[in-house]
């Protein structure tokens, strides 16, 4: 009964609220948080935003690279381009973020957790910007929305066809070529890309430790959009997007302490294939629509010897329908239905993962409305049906704020979020329990931003995130053991920024991160996760020449409950020369301290690197 009362007012507390004029301060705009654009100036998410044309001008290319730096993230990686990569949202585990592209959810269905596993392999080429949510919004973007969603949004072209070429060489025996076009034919729009990366002298395993091998890495990848205009009110997409990679990896010792050694032997590869029509329609001048029909692939196989080799093919098919209906000048309405089919089957000598399938059915409800000026406010509620564990239900509501006589943002907001059991972790023959239910979380922030003239402000964020029923191995005798429900954590921390335009070409970013983590069942903090963080930018524009430089400093971490890992510094300076309209010329010094850090223990690093190249537009 409660929950029926609670869509009712979802839809009834619009109408009430429709009666006196509004404004709204408009700022840059975000789509992220609340499926429909809302103004960065009103928004009380956390939400970071990542420009990649200025991220690719700094002579950063993958998606990895693009994201180490935003407050509250943290990542680790197992050695070079080619490891298993896990990224972390408020400290949250890599399969509670949720990764998009273009609407489109990203993963594999049938790695252990199910989650995003191309974080190293997929490039920026052909995205317009990056959306970071953090925090749970689980009853917007269903399973696995728990730390935050992470949205690629893809280009659109615009105006004449052109061309564009990039070349990059540098440390590590490492070139990357990319070719791109984008353009508008007719009622056409297109915008394509295609890059390849090889890397042929990085060393997987830890070089002091004797580990001397080579491990090559080579990568492909490319994307496509188009999109048509049928009517003035009707457009058509088309987004493909393909990722391969080929790489070496090392073996990990058998005995104390478990460190990564030589195996010239041990090579894998990876494969992603995206596709996805979309079909917008503005029905009336206060109703619009979209349709998104998604596919995904990936695939994953990998020799160590005759006897242990491996692979697993993973497959979704994705149906999502959203309606934004718009109340009044200051109402919106949005509400859908998404339908997710996952299948999965693997193999890992001598084990065989038969094929397994699940579907999930999702159906959601939003209200934003700003009822007075600059007040903000936005609640949802979903209901989603698994094959497997049948409804589960979530809901958020967030709100904002602005002083406008000092310029001040007041925000909050509470969301729960789940995650659902993998397809690996339900039916894997040795380990599956069909018995797992979703894993659940409740987490609430609040902060302010400060704007202080024009060239300053400053802001600060409190969340705590409370996660249970999260799903841990648990061992049943030697080298024998099942999934269950039985993890709690319990997180909390403070996430503060200061800005700073010291004139209109030069600019100085600071922020920090203070996190604590708990795993309730033994006190310790969990895996991976540092206590602080702080990064620092600074990038001025001094004729042709712009100049980015950036300093991070990274606390210690656990890397095992009883093994933990160095505090680092890391300071990165990248240089682009534009020599005419139609060539650029890039630098790019990357721990230019040559720090020796480690992100898991024994996996190499790279130490001091340079790379350099050119962009040529015709």
């Amino acid at each position: 009964m409660a929950k029926k009362f609670f869509v009712v007012f979802l839809g009834i507390l619009p109408i009430q609220l429709c009666f006196a004029d509004q404004t709204i301060k408009l700022g840059q705009i975000v789509v992220t948080p609340y499926k429909t654009a809302v103004s960065t100036s009103l928004n009380p998410s956390s939400t970071d935003i990542v420009n990649v044309d200025e991220e690719t001008s700094e002579g950063i290319f993958t998606l990895l690279d693009s994201l180490k730096d935003i407050p509250g993230l943290s990542y680790a990686t197992t050695g070079g381009l080619g490891g298993d990569t896990g990224i972390f949202i408020r400290g949250a585990e890599s399969s509670h973020t949720q990764v998009l592209l273009d609407g489109i959810k990203l993963y594999d269905p049938i790695v252990t957790s199910a989650y995003f596993y191309g974080y190293n392999y997929m490039s920026l080429d052909n995205l317009e910007k990056i959306e970071i949510l953090k925090g749970p919004y689980s009853s917007l973007y269903g399973s696995g929305s728990i730390g935050g969603t992470i949205n690629l949004l893809t280009h659109k072209g615009e105006g004449k066809p052109t061309f564009s070429y990039s070349q990059e060489f540098g440390s590590y025996q490492t070139y990357r070529e990319k070719l791109s076009s984008q353009g508008k034919l007719g009622k056409l729009v297109y915008s394509l890309s295609t890059s390849r990366t090889d890397v042929n002298g990085f060393y997987s395993a830890k070089y002091k430790n004797g580990n001397h091998e080579k491990d090559p890495y080579h990568n492909l990848n490319s994307s496509l959009r188009l999109d048509y205009k049928l009517t003035d009110n009707v457009n058509i997409g088309l987004i493909t997007d393909y990722a391969y990679a080929k790489y070496e990896y090392d073996a990990t010792s058998w005995s104390p302490p478990y460190l990564p050694t030589d195996d010239d032997d041990n090579h894998a590869y990876f494969y992603q294939g995206v596709g996805g029509i979309n079909l917008e329609h503005q029905l009336l001048d206060n109703f619009y629509y979209k349709i998104i029909l998604g596919w995904t692939r990936t695939y994953r196989k990998g020799w160590e010897s005759a006897a242990t080799n491996y692979w697993y093919n993973g497959k979704t098919y994705q149906a999502k329908w959203q309606g934004d209906y718009r109340v009044c000048d200051f109402d919106k309405i949005i509400f859908g239905f998404d339908y997710l089919k996952e299948r999965g089957e693997g193999f890992w000598s001598p084990t065989y993962t038969p094929k397994a399938t699940a579907n999930t059915k999702g159906y959601y409800i939003e209200n934003v409305l700003t009822p007075i000026d600059n007040l903000f406010l936005a609640v949802s509620f979903r209901t989603e049906d698994h094959s497997q564990f049948n409804k589960h239900n979530t809901f958020s509501v967030s709100g904002s704020y602005l002083i406008v006589q000092t310029d001040t943002k007041i925000k909050s907001s509470f969301g729960q979020g789940f995650k659902a059991p993998s397809l690996y972790q339900l039916y894997n023959p040795s380990s599956g329990n069909s018995n797992l239910n979703p894993e659940e979380s409740e987490s609430y922030d609040f902060g302010f931003e400060q704007n202080i003239g024009k060239k300053f402000s400053l802001g600060s964020t409190y969340f705590h995130t409370k996660i249970k029923n999260a799903i841990e191995w648990v061992s049943t005798g030697f080298w024998v053991g099942e999934y269950r429900n039985i993890g709690k954590s319990r997180i909390y921390g403070v996430e503060s920024f200061i800005k700073y335009l010291i004139n209109r070409n030069t600019s100085l970013t600071i922020s920090y991160t203070h996190m604590d983590t708990k795993k309730i069942s033994d006190g310790t903090r969990l895996l991976r996760r540092p206590n602080n963080k702080l990064t620092a930018k600074f990038k001025t524009v001094s004729g042709k020449l712009n100049i980015s430089t950036g300093l991070s400093y990274v606390g210690n971490r656990l890397n095992t409950s009883s093994s933990k890992l160095k505090s680092y510094i890391l300071a990165n300076i990248a240089l682009n020369y534009e020599v005419n309209n139609k060539l650029n010329i890039f630098l790019r010094l990357e721990n230019a301290l040559d720090e020796d850090y480690e992100l898991i223990k024994g996996y190499q690093t790279p130490k001091f690197s340079a790379y350099t190249g050119i962009k040529l537009k015709f």
